[in-house]
């Protein structure tokens, strides 16, 4: 009978237990973040591209409508000098490479360097830092006139500003064909969380703060089509034939779509698709807005928003309609590889690459190179923290939660960054007082001329102490109406410029001998009324030239 066998017990601790299945709080956990990751920190770089290249575009054509200004603006020979400025500051920190220029050349040096970066931008010729360059630039652009600048330019500069932190030159860009950078199809950061809850609370608190008569009566587009320095020609057009019933469909529609559009981009349940209505409503929104109201880059800054928000499905699935067509798809290959190698072969042309040999980076160029992004996102998260300081300081309904008020270097950093919250346009009323300036000035030669409205509005250079429609006046002029009277640090300056007079127009007769600057102003009609009500007129300041000894008093 063979002997039974028994193999040893393996000693308790020995045992290993059976993997434990995490709690159901852990998994929980998981997928929140999980989907927290997906739905606020992730974009598609199909999307970041088309980003780039729309945001490009409206910086180019900011650039080009201030250019056509260029010496009312940003020389010592404009409205508002770099001594004025500096003497009497708008804000208390304000950055701009643009005050070390006062001659016209030296702004047109400027100007340029400003195109050359936003135009590498536009291609993707080293994004990265075309994108940090280009924040630079709008920054210095838009400080050297901070106090003129309207919402317009401030929703530039911030989109400008958060783009920067992320990498948008993976996909349609020269770096993308050279091979430079990761070609990601996805991207992971803060910054796409940033600009996602800049648009939303964009809308929100101007949704939040627009509480007044106008706005619950359904007035509000009545009034807005009456405000002459505001109004296009279209807008004139439609307040002769609106009635009650059109302004009120028209304001609640315009109130509802900003109400819902915080939703629509937050929400974290069916994001596809409410991404989608917003990226229809914002551009629905302000089309109209642009056809209505003369508002400078506020309608394609705000629209320039929306292609950071197309999801990476829409994208394959326009590929795949695309790719439908074999002729279609043929001929966009061929000119994809010609625009490619063409590309490859002017970067061999006009690089050094290929006769300098370039040693490997060292142990520590490579380490610092590898914490760049997440310095990257340190940095994003500043930001992010300076913006959020200003949100709850600059709005007033933040203030019925919380009253909180910046320290002081918080403060600096939001006027040097231009990182500026507040938003209550057209809030908590629309204005129903219409303003306009009027000079009238005096020439050696007995002629009455208003050199301020020959160049803010040619249509209407002798308008008087009346305010003429749709006046259609550049944002900058029109910025600057709304402040002069209330900066009379400012009215030297004002005066300089009436009495160069002359010198734009290279006539010797035209100069003067005396002038008169009014503030004009009027009421806009109340509803079922088409003519404004209330002119008046008030003196700002005058000035007459000296008489010579003996002369006539």
């Amino acid at each position: 009978m063979q002997p039974l066998l028994v193999e040893p017990c393996a000693p308790v601790n020995d045992v290993v237990p059976p993997a434990r299945a995490p709690s159901a709080v852990r998994r929980f956990a998981a997928r929140f973040v999980g989907r927290f990751v997906s739905t606020y920190l992730t974009a598609d770089a199909r999307s970041l591209a088309a980003g780039r290249i729309v945001l490009a575009s409206v910086l180019l054509l900011d650039l080009f409508k201030r250019w056509v200004m260029l010496g009312s603006w940003y020389t010592n020979e404009g409205l508002v000098p770099n001594h004025t400025l500096l003497w009497r500051p708008s804000f208390a920190h304000v950055f701009s490479f643009f005050y070390m220029a006062s001659y016209t050349h030296e702004v047109v040096f400027g100007f340029v360097l400003c195109a050359i970066v936003y135009a590498a931008l536009l291609i993707g010729l080293y994004t990265r830092l075309a994108q940090v360059l280009s924040m630079v630039a709008v920054m210095s652009l838009h400080g050297r006139l901070l106090l003129f600048d309207n919402g317009g330019d401030v929703v530039l500069g911030l989109l400008a500003i958060w783009t920067a932190f992320l990498p948008t030159g993976g996909r349609w860009s020269v770096d993308a064909v050279l091979g430079r950078g990761p070609a990601r199809p996805k991207i992971v950061s803060l910054g796409v969380l940033a600009f996602t809850c800049q648009l939303a609370f964009i809308y929100f608190f101007n949704a939040v703060h627009k509480s007044g008569a106008t706005w619950r009566e359904g007035t509000a587009v009545h009034y807005v089509l009456h405000l002459d320095r505001l109004a296009t020609p279209l807008a004139v057009w439609l307040r002769a034939r609106m009635t009650p019933g059109l302004s009120r469909a028209m304001s609640w529609s315009a109130l509802g779509t900003e109400w819902s559009l915080p939703f629509l981009l937050l929400s974290p349940f069916a994001t596809r698709h409410c991404r989608r209505a917003a990226i229809a409503l914002v551009i629905m929104l302000h089309t109209g807005f642009g056809l209505f109201m003369n508002l400078g880059n506020f309608v394609p800054a705000m629209i320039a928003y929306t292609p950071l928000f197309v999801h990476g499905d829409d994208w394959d699935a326009l590929e795949r309609w695309w790719r439908r067509s074999p002729a279609r798809a043929g001929r966009s290959a061929a000119v994809e590889a010609r625009v490619s190698a063409a590309l490859r072969r002017a970067w061999a042309l006009f690089s050094f690459g290929r006769s300098v040999r370039v040693a490997p980076p060292g142990r520590a160029v490579a380490a610092v190179r590898a914490r760049v992004p997440l310095l990257r996102e340190v940095a994003c998260a500043g930001f992010i923290f300076v913006a959020a300081n200003q949100l709850l300081d600059e709005n007033q309904a933040a203030h019925r939660v919380v009253d909180h008020h910046n320290a002081g270097p918080v403060a600096a950093a939001v006027t040097y960054l231009n990182l500026f919250q507040g938003w209550s346009m057209f809030a908590p009323e629309v204005n129903t007082t219409d303003l306009n300036l009027a000079v009238d000035a005096v020439t050696v030669d007995g002629r009455h001329v208003d050199p301020w409205n020959e160049a803010a509005n040619p249509r209407y250079p002798m308008p008087g102490m009346t305010i003429p429609p749709a006046m259609g006046p550049n944002w900058l002029f029109y910025q600057y109406v709304t402040r002069l009277p209330w900066w009379p640090a400012y009215n030297q300056a004002f005066q300089e410029w009436i009495q160069r007079y002359p010198q734009r127009t290279g006539r010797r007769q035209d100069e003067l001998v005396s002038l008169k600057v009014y503030k004009v102003e009027d009421d806009s009609p109340p509803p079922g009324q088409t003519e404004p009500t209330n002119p008046r007129a008030t003196l700002l300041f005058e000035w007459a030239a000296p008489q010579p000894p003996g002369g006539n008093s």
